[in-house]
């Protein structure tokens, strides 16, 4: 165990502990061919605290050696059209705002390679994508997929644009990457950057975004000290995805030093444990509730958001996790091993409720339930 009492954003030492959410699934976006494995999965702890000079939140307890990402990793939400035309809007910007045509494109964590396909697509670019979930036997049209990590000073080819989206959050040292790029930067290159917001983790809608794979929760002060101290200067950092995530355009330079005051969002931070303790049991008593009634409740959403929700409410794994993506479909979910299904297979069970763990999808999800036939009511968690 590490034991991070630097703060990863700013590099100050004034850490203060806010909530300890006890052992969590290593590796929430894992799937499995079988509830016993699931079961098994490993855990490690969540112990978070705060930098009191940024606003960083960072789980202190994280153990990178606890976590292996392989091609069973499938954390992809591109299979929700609510996603995907997010995806598509960023990818028309970047290409129309920027000009990122005729170029190169690296991308750092490309997944399945979603995004740099509809870069290559958009703007006539090429691309290479380094992830160790890639599928070996993937191909994209101009794209080079790598599986494997990008390691620090790695070398790669000339660029005009590199996007680095939702890695830095799973990093011990997010500061070690970043730092790397600088000094073989192509001049006038562009960086995309993103993670989750933590102004939205730790706010009303986002109770179940911490799971153990984020080393980091970046509020937008944070992630700038953190551009900042790194060598970079923001061209542009603003929430985005209906204020989920934060989106940072930055190139390399020098930004004005100085640190945002964090004592708002701090407020919000302190809150937190309390909510979701409280919500826990809520949900807890409203499950137990329904089963005595004879109704059925399902979870929508296999990703890591749901994959937290339960098995913070059902340890024991007796519900089900209803995901479109066909990849998850009869595969189990790491901790209480719950069963992943189609949302066909809705239609032959009397459910009475639908727990969603992201308010985004809400719509897109009621729509789905009104075409399939299913009268269950939708709520968000």
């Amino acid at each position: 165990m590490t034991g991070l009492s630097s703060c990863l954003a700013c590099g100050g030492q004034r850490l203060k502990g806010v909530a300890d959410l006890g052992d969590s699934p290593v590796l929430t976006g894992a799937l499995f061919e079988d509830r016993e494995r699931a079961r098994a999965a490993v855990h490690g702890r969540l112990d978070l605290s705060a930098c009191l000079d940024c606003g960083h939140v960072q789980n202190v307890a994280f153990d990178p050696e606890l976590v292996e990402y392989d091609v069973s990793y499938d954390n992809s939400l591109h299979f929700s059209g609510t996603f995907q035309a997010y995806a598509d809007e960023l990818v028309a910007r970047l290409v129309g705002e920027y000009g990122i045509r005729g170029t190169h494109v690296v991308e750092i964590g490309s997944g399945k390679g979603d995004f740099l396909a509809a870069l290559a697509a958009a703007g006539g670019n090429t691309g290479t994508g380094y992830d160790p979930t890639v599928e070996p036997l993937t191909r994209i049209e101009g794209v080079r997929l790598v599986q494997d990590y990008f390691r620090p000073g790695e070398q790669v080819e000339p660029y005009g644009l590199l996007a680095c989206r939702h890695v830095l959050e799973h990093l011990e040292d997010p500061a070690a990457l970043l730092t790397s790029l600088v000094p073989d930067a192509p001049a006038g290159a562009l960086f995309y950057l993103e993670v989750p917001s933590a102004e939205f983790n730790f706010g009303p809608d986002g109770l179940w975004d911490c799971i153990y794979p984020h080393v980091s929760y970046f509020s937008a002060g944070s992630l700038a000290a953190l551009l900042r101290r790194t060598g970079f200067e923001i061209v542009s950092l603003e929430r985005s995805f209906h204020g989920q995530f934060l989106s940072a355009e930055v190139r390399v330079g020098h930004s004005a030093d100085g640190i945002d005051d964090p004592g708002e969002h701090l407020a919000v931070v302190d809150a937190f444990g309390r909510r979701h303790q409280e919500a826990v049991a809520r949900w807890r008593a409203d499950v137990a509730a329904a089963a005595e009634r004879g109704q059925t409740v399902v979870v929508w959403g296999a990703g890591s958001k749901g994959v937290n929700f339960l098995n913070a409410v059902d340890p024991e794994g007796t519900l089900l996790a209803v995901d479109i993506n066909p990849r998850k479909h009869g595969r189990y979910l790491p901790g209480g091993g719950h069963r992943v299904v189609a949302p066909e297979s809705l239609r032959d069970l009397d459910v009475s409720t639908v727990a969603v763990t992201n308010p985004v999808y809400r719509d897109e999800i009621a729509r789905i339930l009104a075409e399939l036939g299913v009268p269950a009511d939708v709520v968000t968690v």
